[in-house]
């Protein structure tokens, strides 16, 4: 649990503070760039939990079962059903995680038709990388990730 001061500190100054913040996020240009920003802001424990929430809320959207999520994420039922009821009144990660599973779902289906073209005992195919891909995908719709 974070500890805040009891202080509040002024509107104006949190908006000013928050620019900054948004300024220093939104610059970044790329994912090691990002990585380091975030290794140096937060300690490895705030890292985790911010993506495991993320990824609770990802794997919700797709709509992967809660046991499912509990045992991949290593999180407690209360937590899925927590973020669940969130997603509900969510304008912000919501949409934009949407967004990005409707671009994967184009992915998957083109995965899913090489998957049929490029089938294990086809003549010229290796049989190893045809179900590696098969059960690659396979765990890709069971598991979310």
């Amino acid at each position: 649990m974070i500890r805040l001061s009891y202080l509040k500190i002024k509107e104006e100054d949190y908006n000013k503070i928050f620019s900054i913040f948004y300024k220093v996020i939104g610059e970044t240009e790329n994912k090691d760039e990002f990585n380091r920003i975030l290794i140096d802001l937060l300690t490895p424990a705030e890292r985790i939990m911010l993506i495991k929430r993320i990824a609770v809320i990802y794997l919700l959207l797709k709509d992967i079962d809660y046991l499912t999520i509990c045992r991949v994420l290593k999180v407690s039922n209360g937590t899925v059903s927590k973020y669940r009821l969130l997603m509900e009144d969510s304008k912000g990660i919501v949409p934009v995680i949407k967004k990005m599973i409707k671009n994967e779902k184009i992915w998957l289906f083109f995965e899913e038709i090489f998957s049929e073209i490029f089938y294990p005992g086809l003549p010229g195919i290796s049989w190893t990388a045809a179900w590696e891909m098969r059960n690659k995908l396979e765990n890709k719709k069971e598991r979310g990730l």
